[in-house]
């Protein structure tokens, strides 16, 4: 039986023992695939036997086991993938999704480009069949540490009542706030920076 031996985060791996009727013959029926995350980046994987190993490190290399039980690289294109794995391809739940938006200072009201933005965190949630939001504000360093926690939440809590307003459950938003604690620009105390003045959103 083959092994799978990982070499980094990025990686995509399609592995099938395949039905005789699904694969093309020259594959065989148990195919290890490296793809690309939706990044477009590649990782590393190794298939071994025992006693030979295959070094999988690009788009589309794949691996196959063969009636004999040894590992052997194989060619595949991306029409190989699309006909054996397409069932499993779009069963695939949808990635997570983050969002920045920006605010005006000591307020929780979005900047105007910010308010633009804030459409495709519901073209996002439209392409869901299932998801649930996590919103979590943050300030600058101006101002109060207590008061700027308090403001990071109140920011947060006006992205889930704007969500709640298009119709988007309250149940499922978690609202936290970071006030000046997690900066997103490195800052001295009490410094004016706009891209701290945020709320992170991600959609799973």
């Amino acid at each position: 039986m083959s092994k799978l031996g990982y070499a980094t985060k990025y990686l995509v791996v399609l592995a099938a023992l395949l039905a005789s009727a699904c694969a093309e013959p020259r594959l065989g029926k148990n195919l290890v695939i490296v793809l690309p995350d939706e990044n477009g980046k590649v990782g590393a994987v190794t298939v071994n036997d025992g006693t030979n190993a295959v070094l999988l490190d690009s788009a589309l290399a794949a691996a196959r086991v063969t009636s004999g039980n040894k590992v052997e690289s194989v060619a595949v294109t991306n029409d190989d993938v699309d006909g054996i794995f397409s069932a499993a391809l779009k069963a695939q739940p949808i990635p997570p999704s983050r969002f920045r938006l920006y605010f005006v200072r000591d307020s929780e009201d979005l900047t105007e480009e910010s308010e633009k933005d804030f459409e495709a965190v519901f073209a996002d949630i439209d392409r869901r069949s299932a998801f649930e939001i996590q919103v979590t504000g943050h300030t600058d360093t101006t101002g109060d540490s207590t008061y700027n926690a308090q403001l990071s939440v109140k920011r947060a809590a006006a992205i889930r009542d704007k969500l709640v307003a298009r119709d988007v459950p309250s149940e499922l938003i978690e609202v936290y706030g970071r006030g000046e604690w997690d900066l997103f620009i490195k800052t001295k105390d009490e410094s004016t920076e706009p891209r701290n003045r945020r709320v992170e959103i991600r959609v799973r």
